[in-house]
């Protein structure tokens, strides 16, 4: 119980400062209510075999915050975020607005502690520069977990240098819940003259029965050369019930030339089960009007070497596309 309870306290805290680019609707006698979005739509052919140009709705939300000033120390906030991707990509269905997020949490100074549904910290690994996953992203994407249902959580940032975040899903197995497993994870860095180093660590169990527990760790390093932004990160699972742990590691550039800022990586998945290696690369090219530098155009293209059993290889994908954020 004491656990719960301190997780509970940690994480409240860490998503209370999470409303970037919104816009403040209202305010008054502490109470602030603001309203933001995030607006993102592709012409897109994916890589693959015979894939078609299509139009593809990335990112669709309507993103609500508010908050509560209790005294200069103590806030209070809660998000409610809502996605019509779902909607957009299926109009002849009966595809409501689904919840992306619904949390309520305490601001103490740096640091947040929260409940409710959201990303996890295995959410903030990873140093990939792509608008579309080419291969794989990292190992807790593809093999752990990256949200919750149930999640309490804390992040923080400390001696302006260290940022922690730290989450735990509650199985919460009842009458309104069917329980999906709980894990628990954290993410850890620290940056200091342009460099910044990280790391994460996740441990998931998928029935809640602590018999077959898959464990996902991952490092991640970065440099600001301002000229250039170099990333590299490195992440593995392994599975409590096997002897599978499949591999992945990212290498990214990122170049601003502003107002442009072209990205370029390379991403290795290591299947670990007799499978050779899949490889893809990638290279996009964001534009940024300077005096609205919320609306961006952008453009990306992208290939792999993953090959069927007849030998038949991928097509390289390409796509435009367009992102107003408020």
């Amino acid at each position: 119980m004491k656990k719960v309870l301190i997780g509970f306290i940690i994480a409240a805290v860490m998503m209370a400062a999470n409303s970037a680019q919104a816009v403040t609707v209202f305010k008054k006698g502490g109470f602030t209510y603001k309203i933001g979005g995030d607006w993102q739509i592709q012409l897109r052919q994916d890589p693959g075999f015979d894939q078609d140009m299509d139009v593809e709705y990335d990112d669709l939300e309507i993103k609500n915050s508010v908050s509560y000033k209790i005294n200069d120390n103590l806030t209070a906030f809660g998000k409610l975020d809502f996605g019509f991707k779902n909607a957009a990509d299926k109009p002849d269905s009966d595809a409501d607005p689904h919840l992306e997020e619904a949390v309520l949490g305490f601001k103490i100074q740096d640091v947040k502690v929260f409940f409710g549904k959201t990303d996890s910290a295995g959410d903030e690994f990873g140093v990939a520069a792509t608008y579309e996953t080419i291969v794989a992203d990292d190992c807790f994407d593809e093999f752990g977990e990256v949200s919750g249902d149930d999640l309490i959580g804390m992040s923080g940032k400390f001696g302006g240098m260290f940022e922690v975040y730290a989450t735990y899903e509650i199985e919460a197995e009842s009458e309104k819940s069917d329980g999906n497993g709980s894990f628990f994870d954290i993410f850890v860095a620290a940056s200091f003259e342009g460099f910044t180093l990280g790391g994460a660590y996740q441990v998931v169990d998928p029935q809640g029965d602590g018999d077959d527990e898959i464990t996902t760790y991952g490092i991640q390093a970065s440099y600001d050369a301002g000229f250039a932004e170099f990333g590299v990160d490195y992440s593995t699972t392994e599975y409590e019930d096997n002897d599978y742990e499949p591999s992945i590691w990212n290498v990214a550039v990122s170049i601003p030339v502003k107002p442009v800022t072209i990205a370029l990586g390379y991403v290795n998945l290591d299947n670990d089960d007799m499978k050779e290696d899949v490889a893809g690369w990638y290279l996009n090219a964001t534009y940024k009007f300077p005096t609205a530098k919320n609306v961006s155009i952008f453009a990306e293209i992208s290939d792999s070497d993953y090959e069927r059993a007849d030998g038949e290889e991928t097509d390289m994908g390409y796509m435009v596309g367009m992102r107003i954020k408020f």
